[in-house]
């Protein structure tokens, strides 16, 4: 075995413990079968990127629970997250008490397996659809919306225009969490969000933008 796939299940366990020592018994239980294989998250190096796509990773876990800390969530919220891959993220959201939590896969092998890993663990208010992101325009239930740098800005200036003709068609304060911002001068020039704040995480940059000051 070697440090690509013996470093994140060593992770995975030490989150898991660490979730044990809080007395998070639920989120041990899903972290410990994360990091024994029975839930597929795994990083695969032979993923074919496309020119509308980047490399599948996942992004859920403590790190993820940092971030997420930062916001009040209401159980009338609903999240997207685009890019979901195989649904870490998705799992770590249905603790919070979104009313709906969705996901947008491009890849219909990342979809499947997302969907199995929400089938094992019971989780009953995701909905995954399987598109090009830039494709997927039944945005007006989500007023919070996740990328961890899924695709380039030939893809992402589609989705924004998405997003923007959604505030336009239902007006609502829309929170954007970016994790790794790509193209965060292409959200900035686009004049309808603004980067409110920048929340810390242990690897990547992480910012959070909003259409309402």
């Amino acid at each position: 075995m070697t440090w690509a796939t013996l470093g994140p299940r060593l992770r995975g366990i030490k989150n898991a413990a660490t979730l044990l020592s809080r007395g998070r018994w639920s989120e041990f239980l899903v972290r410990l079968r994360i990091s024994f294989g029975h839930i597929d998250l795994k990083h695969d190096a032979s993923e074919e990127v496309t020119e509308r796509t980047h490399y599948y990773a996942d992004s859920g876990g403590l790190a993820f629970d940092q971030l997420m800390a930062h916001f009040d969530v209401a159980p009338g919220d609903a999240i997207l997250d685009f890019g979901c891959g195989k649904g870490g993220i998705l799992i770590s959201l249905s603790k919070y008490p979104f009313s709906k939590i969705g996901g947008v896969e491009i890849s219909p092998e990342l979809v499947q397996i997302a969907k199995d890993n929400i089938r094992k663990l019971d989780i009953r208010n995701v909905a995954i659809e399987c598109c090009d992101a830039a494709e997927f325009k039944d945005l007006d239930e989500y007023n919070y919306f996740y990328f961890f740098d899924p695709f380039p800005e030939v893809v992402m200036q589609d989705v924004l225009r998405n997003i923007e003709q959604s505030i336009l068609d239902r007006p609502r304060k829309i929170t954007i969490i970016y994790l790794n911002p790509f193209c965060h001068e292409l959200i900035e020039s686009r004049g309808v969000f603004a980067r409110i704040g920048e929340l810390p995480h242990f690897e990547h940059d992480c910012f959070v933008y909003s259409n309402v000051n």
